[in-house]
């Protein structure tokens, strides 16, 4: 059987990370890229230049002469913590999966793997271990990226209803290698935080996983996860104070133990945000949506991938080495 990966996201973390996995095992790749980023894929991919919010420019990419089998992984998203709203995350997040899986759908792809988000899952009050959902509403989250993606995720359920053989990966926090770019928030933290230019800590934590653990993930998904059916792919739960002393031990620096407030934080972060504006930088690492994400329930269970499909995580401290 000739098969062909179609895979959209191909420059950004997880897609490279996924595309080096497929190349090493000698699978078929075709990248739906946009303009000026095809120069950044390796030699020997398949490439398709095209913008998922444009839907007639992304139909080559769909097309299947010459395989006998078509397996889809859509990546490609808008990441924001920013708190200006941006229209970019709902075009591309929600308009663009809209146009890819109906397309999807018309061609007849073999398999589809939809990455979606922890944040599109609802939150559980205090630290109640928070479980897959099988319904999403941007009215149950918070945060212009997280509504989008919830809006996604139940439009992609729909698709399954419809007879798409679709199902949803949850990734929590992404870090590890393969942000070639740094163009991830977390990947941006890590190196401010080995470079010492975070010199207090702040209250809270989330959930990080590493970028190959999500990768291998996905392809494990890919055969055997069940249509219709979403699988959270998390890592491990970390204080940002343990993160941060984990990071600074690495690079021979002193621990902190100073740890800023909540609302102090997050009133730091409002007025950060608008200096590093007026300096230039459009993509601050600390915002007041970023603390108050760090301040929710950030306890998630990747049993159900485990019993479905044999998931496993590397150790934390493995994955920010691999990061810095």
């Amino acid at each position: 059987m000739k098969k062909l990966y179609l895979l959209t996201g191909a420059t950004g973390h997880l897609g490279t990370v996924l595309l080096s996995s497929l190349r090493e095992k000698r699978e078929s790749v075709r990248a739906l890229t946009r303009p000026g980023s095809h120069e950044k894929l390796p030699e020997g991919v398949d490439c398709c230049i095209g913008d998922v919010t444009d839907r007639e420019s992304i139909r080559p990419f769909f097309d299947k002469t010459g395989y006998d089998h078509t397996t889809l992984v859509h990546c490609a998203a808008v990441v924001t913590i920013a708190s200006k709203a941006n229209p970019a995350v709902w075009s591309v997040n929600v308009g663009g999966t809209s146009n890819v899986m109906q397309l999807a759908l018309e061609n007849q792809t073999d398999r589809v793997i939809y990455v979606s988000s922890v944040h599109a899952i609802p939150e559980r009050p205090g630290a109640e271990v928070i479980t897959e959902v099988d319904h999403f509403s941007p009215d149950a989250v918070c945060g212009q990226y997280a509504k989008a993606k919830a809006a996604a995720t139940q439009m992609v359920l729909e698709y399954a209803k419809r007879g798409l053989n679709v199902s949803v990966v949850h990734p929590s926090g992404i870090i590890g290698p393969g942000d070639f770019y740094v163009k991830n928030h977390m990947i941006k933290t890590i190196r401010a935080m080995a470079k010492g230019t975070i010199p207090v800590s702040i209250s809270g934590g989330f959930d990080f996983v590493d970028s190959r653990d999500v990768a291998e993930g996905i392809l494990r998904c890919e055969a055997l996860g069940k249509r219709g059916e979403c699988y959270i792919l998390n890592g491990h739960y970390v204080s940002i104070r343990e993160l941060l002393n984990l990071v600074r031990g690495m690079v021979g620096k002193k621990a902190i133990r100073f740890e800023l407030p909540y609302r102090l934080g997050k009133a730091v972060a409002a007025v950060g945000e608008r200096v590093m504006h007026l300096l230039g930088e459009p993509d601050p690492v600390f915002t007041p949506y970023a603390i108050y994400t760090l301040n929710t329930n950030g306890r998630f269970s990747h049993e159900k991938a485990r019993a479905a499909f044999g998931y496993q995580t590397r150790d934390l401290a493995e994955s920010i080495r691999a990061s810095l």
